[in-house]
């Protein structure tokens, strides 16, 4: 996996717990409108990355993880 790639992965994870802590304390009447601005900041720009490295994967800048293993095989 490319250090891109690995990037990508680690910013939707942390997204992903943001995520399930907001839903979380939107269910018990706890979440602020400072979480829910941040997380929407958040969300926006991991919309910009996702788009960034699929346009990268698309032009072959980043190479597919598939292509990575053969080359290694």
């Amino acid at each position: 996996m490319t250090r891109d790639t690995q990037k990508l992965v680690d910013v939707l994870e942390a997204t992903q717990l943001r995520i399930s802590l907001l839903v979380i304390q939107l269910r018990d009447g706890t979440a602020t409108p400072d979480e829910h601005h941040t997380l929407a900041d958040e969300v926006g720009e991991l919309t910009d990355l996702l788009r960034s490295h699929g346009d990268d994967l698309a032009a072959g800048i980043i190479p597919a993880a598939r292509d990575m293993e053969r080359e290694c095989a």
